[in-house]
């Protein structure tokens, strides 16, 4: 199963950052770790990376924008949060989220481009390329009915299931805690169901405060964070349906570098076996022209040593012309002589024709070769090709062999 790590950065610059690592389902895969974030590059390989940037740095709306063109949708989205944003518009990035079905407005995030600049480059310093980046105050865990609260630190995450959520600072957590949830409904009057995350330490340090929450509250669910808060965000994170902040000029680069270095070495091997292949058919090609080049040559040396003084031009088609396909021997004659053609070039020994004639059905031939066993394995190569042969002598000259060879046309 795909495992995704999950790297939470903090507002300050100079605070560390903490990851981990969690399957398609959101369970976790080892310990939370901190430090710097080049620290987590050896675990990023082969795993999805996935940012998580400090909520209370990001707006998040769901303004309504234009149903369709993306050119459209992103040049309307400055104009459409303008009013609403303290700072300007031309300093912000924009990232726009899927519109949900029911939904009347389009979810958009809004973050400093200098934030983003500085999470850009501290990631492609430390040799990471997340593939997202949502807001953390997105992947808090959402209830279907009533709020969640997660104290962090010094700030108090809010979460409806039906609203953009939010961040609050936390200091003093009494105050916070009445905008989050609203001032004290009336008696009889029934509150929100309240899901409230906190570390042990802040629940300790906050216990009154937090247990107080039970008289305005139609429930109160306290769950412990014994590890901080990244591993409720990361389980939640990796089947978020957040904005992905990762847009425009800070997109993933799925760069042309990066496809082939994943394609290189299955390019490479087909590469060598196609070079192989063509190699191997050049190989066979050359030796098929080399041996076709000794057929022709001993072709044309059986046509003279046949028809003597007849000038060569094709000698297949002149023997057909000569013989005329009269008589059963000399309709034998030729196919005979092709297959005399072919055992002499296929000889490994070689050998030569140095004289032929033709008496009724039969055709005599004088071979010279440098053994014995060459003139019989010229003889077996012609019986294997349906030719009735016959050694009838072999006689020493010099350093070849002369052999007599009696070749009866037709079947064998």
């Amino acid at each position: 199963m795909a495992e995704t790590l999950v790297i939470r950065l903090r507002a300050a610059p100079e605070a560390p950052a903490s990851w981990l690592i969690v399957d398609a389902n959101g369970a976790r895969s080892g310990p939370a770790r901190s430090g710097t974030v080049a620290e987590a590059l050896p675990l990023a390989a082969g795993r999805r990376v996935l940012l998580l940037v400090p909520g209370s740095e990001v707006a998040l709306a769901e303004p309504e924008l234009p149903m369709r063109g993306g050119a459209r949708v992103a040049q309307a989205v400055p104009f459409a949060l303008e009013e609403h944003l303290a700072s300007d518009v031309d300093a912000l990035h924009f990232a726009i989220g899927s519109r949900a079905d029911s939904a009347m407005g389009t979810p958009v995030a809004a973050v400093a481009r200098g934030l983003m600049d500085r999470w850009s480059v501290t990631c492609g310093e430390a040799g990471l390329a997340p593939q997202a980046a949502y807001a953390d105050s997105a992947v808090v865990p959402a209830m279907p009915t009533g709020c969640t609260l997660l104290l962090d630190e010094s700030a108090l995450y809010v979460r409806r299931a039906e609203a953009m959520p939010f961040v609050l600072d936390a200091e003093p957590l009494a105050t916070a805690l009445d905008i989050a949830l609203g001032p004290p409904a009336d008696e009889g009057t029934p509150g929100e169901h309240v899901t409230f995350f906190v570390s042990p330490g802040e629940y300790e340090a906050n216990r009154d405060l937090i247990e107080g929450l039970r008289a305005r509250t139609a429930s109160l669910q306290v769950k412990l964070m014994t590890e901080g808060a990244l591993p409720v965000l990361a389980a939640q994170a990796v089947g978020a349906h957040a904005v992905n902040l990762l847009q425009g000029t800070y997109a993933p680069r799925r760069s042309v570098s990066g496809g082939l270095q994943r394609w290189r070495l299955p390019a490479a091997l087909v590469a060598a076996c196609l070079l192989a292949f063509l190699a191997v058919q050049a190989l066979s090609l050359w030796k098929l022209s080399r041996a076709e080049k000794r057929l022709d040559a001993q072709i044309t040396e059986v046509f003279q040593q046949a028809l003597p003084g007849q000038p060569v031009v094709d000698p297949r088609t002149q023997m057909q012309g000569v013989l005329g396909g009269g008589g059963s021997a000399h309709g034998a004659l030729l196919p005979t002589l092709s297959v005399l053609a072919q055992a002499l070039a296929g000889a490994p020994a070689g050998g030569k024709v140095e004289a032929i004639n033709l008496r009724g059905d039969a055709l005599d031939l004088r071979l010279v070769a440098p053994t014995v066993e060459a003139l019989d394995g010229i003889k077996q190569a012609m019986a294997r090709n349906g030719v009735d042969a016959e050694l009838t002598s072999a006689t020493p000259r010099g350093d070849v062999v002369e052999g007599r060879l009696q070749l009866k046309l037709g079947p064998a």
